[in-house]
C-alpha cells in the first residue's frame, strides 16, 4: 500500500504498480548493469520517474499540444490485465511524477494508444527502458541479474539526510547543554 507520508530522505512517496513478472528484474538488471554509464540514473526509482515523466510528455505532445493534462479524479482506476502473472512492485517517487503520469494515462485511456491502466503505462515504458538499455550497452542481450540489495545513493536525498541528521545532532547536543 503506497505511504500517505513522504519519506524525510527523499520527500517521495512509495508508489506501487502491477507488473509482469520478470520486468522488475529486469529493469532493475538494466539500470545496475549501466550505472556507471554518462546517461546512468542514480537509483532505480530515479529511472522509473525520468520515464513516467518522459512518457507522460509523449502523451500531453500528442494529444493536448505539449501541455499539461488536469489531474486525474480521486480514486480513478483502469480495466485490470489479463496478460499472465503479475505482481505488485513498488517505487518512491515524487507525488509530481506519479499525479502527472497518472493524469496522462487518466485523460488518454480511451485513444487509441492509450493504455488501460496505470500500471499498464508503467509496464510499457520500462519494458522500452529495458530493451533500449540492453541494445545499447549489452549487445541486445538481457543484463545479468542485479544484486539483491542493489541500491543507488540519490545525491539530492543523501544531502537532505545529512541536513536532516546534522539538525537532530544539534538538537540532542543542545538538550544535553540546558540537562
Amino acid at each position: 500500500m503506497p505511504s500517505t507520508t513522504p519519506s524525510p530522505a527523499t520527500g517521495n512517496r512509495l508508489r506501487g504498480y502491477f507488473l509482469p513478472v520478470g520486468l522488475h528484474a529486469r529493469i532493475k538488471a538494466a539500470w545496475w548493469g549501466t550505472r556507471d554509464t554518462a546517461d546512468a540514473a542514480p537509483t532505480l526509482a530515479s529511472l522509473v520517474a525520468q520515464l513516467l515523466v518522459a512518457g507522460a510528455g509523449r502523451l500531453e505532445d500528442r494529444y493536448n499540444d505539449g501541455e499539461p493534462f488536469p489531474a486525474a479524479p480521486d480514486g480513478a482506476r483502469g480495466r485490470a490485465l489479463g496478460d499472465g502473472e503479475q505482481r505488485n512492485h513498488s517505487y518512491f517517487l515524487p507525488d509530481a511524477v506519479h499525479a502527472r503520469a497518472k493524469a496522462a494515462w487518466w485523460a488518454t485511456r480511451d485513444r487509441d494508444a492509450g493504455y488501460p491502466s496505470m500500471s499498464s503505462m508503467v509496464a510499457a515504458l520500462l519494458t522500452e527502458e529495458a530493451t533500449r538499455l540492453e541494445e545499447k550497452y549489452n549487445a541486445g542481450a538481457p543484463f545479468p541479474e542485479a544484486p539483491i540489495g542493489a541500491r543507488g545513493v540519490d545525491p539530492e536525498a543523501a544531502r537532505r539526510q545529512a541536513e536532516m541528521m546534522a539538525s537532530l545532532w544539534a538538537e540532542r547536543s543542545h538538550a544535553a547543554r540546558n540537562d
